[in-house]
């Protein structure tokens, strides 16, 4: 008999080896040197900020309308990070006598002057919401357009900072979760995804300015100054807008996928420096493959009458800014897990942040998949790695709890939103073990939620739709629950027959059992034989019939 004590995580199916002999992980260490980005895309970032000034906002009177377009009109230059705007927000009201439209700005922006269907209207700004009181009620269903002029310091949603490695400043924007209020006044909902945006950038000549969708033009006028004018006419919450002004270049290169109609273009700004274009041009085609391997597995690219873009910035890691990425370097993992973004994240987005799981969750996978199809050698070790770092964490969930739900730190947990994320999804891949139908699902939820928002709970019915299977239990356990389960195995052999016993206890009190199915590799004289059982009660026992010894 031999005995041995491990702790389950189910990827293809974990597989018990049956021999005296360890899971040699380390192999892959070298190999994975390549994928040295931070899972988690925005532990860089968010270590820079305070995580005491923004959180979600309950106000009552946000619920009144719903926003139809956004028309963002900034001035900006890389040396500071003060800006004038003028923001131009088509709204629809949602009740009847309303009288009240309220839009959060950040408290040091000093709004000038505020237009609602071209009247001058009276405001106040307290804390970080702006209140215009209109001067006749208006009915549901009716449209309006607010224009609102403002001066300031930014808070951290826009920053300006000095990229050491190629000596240049760059000011730039990142919203997410709670930080669009900080550069432009905006209604900070993640279910009012607004229908269009356009984003005009003004700043000094020799320096560009790049955001969301088509650049339209470009307006050169006598004082010194520039104009960028960019137009996104798809579906885009509010957080996914945003700008970056640098001395950029630009190096364009296109892709068409098979069953597209027309080359998708992939836009990409790096520094006008010398050799940086040089440094990153190799990495940079690496999107080409990887847009392909995506329309394969998930559908055309969501954005493709426009583009998918990226820019540096300082930062490490990156964000999935709609068509426009910022990126802090071009590694290959980081290329996939942004592109990913562009379905899950952009295209489908978190109903709420708790939720957060439909975002970072799906772009690792997505990550992943770029790994075992595209770098297959590396396959193995990226999963693993992924897996040990969601053992890290016993005592959490992939599903942000509520007292988390305004928690920057929570909400970006590498080891729970980002690798236990990626593995509950590979291990929906193991439970339906049919690649196709997996696919099919993702497919299939894209096709439901695209240009929306979704909960994991949506995810779920669609899945189970999709599937003809029952997936309460396993989302209570994995989505919900917290932890993960850890296993005794002892084995035995009578003649023919291979007795396993095995006896699950968890890592959280929390959950007390994990149902799931398991796949043990027995070891013999004639081979290997994989098998399949379900892990329904602590305790189990599975009889084999193996001729060999």
């Amino acid at each position: 008999m031999f005995r041995r004590s491990f702790i389950g995580f189910i990827r293809t199916g974990i597989l018990l080896l049956l021999v005296a002999a360890v899971l040699a992980f380390p192999a892959y260490s070298q190999g994975l040197a390549q994928y040295a980005f931070e899972e988690s895309q925005l532990a860089a970032q968010q270590s820079k900020r305070t995580f005491a000034v923004n959180s979600l906002n309950d106000n009552p009177l946000l619920e009144d309308y719903d926003v139809k377009f956004y028309g963002l009109d900034v001035r900006v230059n890389n040396r500071s990070d003060r800006i004038q705007g003028n923001t131009t927000i088509l709204v629809e009201t949602q009740r009847n006598s309303f009288e009240s439209l309220v839009f959060e700005l950040y408290h040091s922006l000093v709004v000038d002057r505020v237009l609602v269907d071209g009247a001058e209207m009276s405001f106040t700004q307290a804390d970080d919401e702006l209140y215009i009181e209109l001067d006749t009620p208006r009915d549901s269903g009716s449209l309006l357009i607010a224009q609102v002029f403002y001066d300031g310091q930014t808070g951290e949603g826009m920053v300006t900072e000095w990229d050491d490695e190629w000596g240049v400043p760059v000011t730039f924007t990142l919203s997410e979760p709670f930080y669009a209020k900080d550069w432009f006044p905006c209604k900070e909902t993640l279910g009012d995804k607004a229908d269009s945006v356009h984003v005009f950038i003004t700043t000094d000549y020799g320096l560009m300015g790049v955001s969301q969708g088509i650049h339209t033009g470009t307006t050169y006028f006598p004082n010194g100054l520039v104009r960028y004018e960019w137009k996104s006419n798809y579906p885009i919450a509010f957080y996914l807008i945003s700008i970056a002004v640098a001395d950029y270049q630009e190096y364009n290169i296109e892709v068409q996928p098979p069953g597209i109609n027309s080359p998708i273009l992939i836009q990409n700004f790096v520094y006008n420096v010398p050799g940086c274009l040089e440094t990153y041009i190799e990495q940079i085609g690496a999107t080409l493959p990887l847009m392909e391997l995506y329309c394969e597995l998930f559908g055309p690219y969501p954005f493709r009458q426009e583009k998918y873009g990226h820019y540096l910035w300082p930062w490490g890691g990156g964000m999935e800014h709609q068509t426009m990425t910022g990126m802090g370097n071009f590694e290959f993992y980081l290329i996939a897990h942004e592109l990913g973004h562009s379905w899950f994240g952009d295209y489908v987005t978190c109903a709420t942040w708790q939720d957060i799981w439909i975002n970072e969750g799906f772009a690792t996978l997505a990550g992943y998949l770029a790994t075992e199809y595209l770098t297959p050698a590396y396959a193995d070790g990226e999963r693993e790695y992924r897996f040990n770092r969601a053992l890290m964490e016993p005592e959490g969930s992939v599903y942000v709890p509520e007292e988390d739900k305004d928690n920057d730190q929570r909400i970006f947990s590498g080891n729970l939103s980002y690798n236990k994320g990626m593995a509950l999804l590979h291990m929906i891949r193991f439970e339906l073990d049919d690649d196709d139908l997996f696919f099919l699902t993702l497919r299939n939820f894209l096709d439901r939620y695209g240009n929306d928002v979704a909960t994991g709970l949506d995810f779920k019915e669609v899945l189970e739709e999709t599937s003809g299977t029952d997936f309460t239990d396993f989302f209570n356990q994995w989505y919900f629950g917290v932890g993960y389960p850890i296993y005794n195995v002892s084995w035995e052999q009578q003649d023919q027959i291979v007795t396993l016993h095995s006896t699950q206890s968890t890592s959280s009190t929390q959950t007390s059992l994990f149902r799931m199915s398991m796949e043990y590799r027995i070891f013999h004289e004639g081979g290997d034989t994989v098998v399949r059982v379900f892990h329904g009660a602590n305790e189990e026992s599975y009889q084999f019939n193996i001729p060999h010894q």
